[in-house]
């Protein structure tokens, strides 16, 4: 057995009122967004459309029902159902949306609960554009609210077939 973190930023727990991703979980707040998966450990959301109401598909994010910050945090179950969520959500959105990539990353800059990145880049994005920033392609593919819950219940059926 490991010790526990000793950074105070990995410690669990902490902040859960004022956490806009536990918010979120609780159906509230700015980032509620289309639901494709959930158990007991993990929250799997498409990130929620702009302002002006139109998304790049293909953007989700994997979240610890917990709150807790970082990857030393997590227990041995909750990293297995992340691991087993990001696969079937990256299997499911190259089926779906046949990117040219599916990337995946964890930052956990902004906000200090556990969230894995991932994203497709589509077919035809220009060298210029960054790989982590489909959004500024103007071209790029982009769904309305309904298209995008029609494509989280499609995502979701990704996680049906691997159960």
């Amino acid at each position: 057995n490991l010790p526990p973190p000793r950074h105070t930023r990995y410690k669990s727990g902490m902040g859960t009122s004022t956490c806009a991703i536990c918010a979120k979980h609780r159906g509230t707040g700015p980032l509620v967004s289309p639901r494709i998966f959930e158990d007991d450990f993990v929250v799997v959301p498409h990130r929620p459309p702009p302002p002006h109401g139109r998304s790049v598909p293909g953007y989700v994010f994997v979240e610890t029902r917990r709150h807790v910050s970082g990857l030393p945090s997590l227990s041995e179950p909750e990293a297995l159902a992340i691991a087993h969520a990001v696969w079937c959500v990256s299997r499911a959105l190259d089926s779906e949306l046949t990117p040219e990539f599916v990337f995946s990353a964890i930052a956990g800059l902004s906000v200090p609960h556990f969230h894995q990145h991932v994203f497709v880049r589509p077919f035809g994005a220009p060298s210029s554009v960054s790989w982590n920033d489909v959004d500024s392609w103007d071209d790029a593919p982009r769904v309305d609210e309904v298209e995008l819950t029609i494509l989280c219940r499609r995502i979701a059926l990704g996680f049906e077939d691997e159960q």
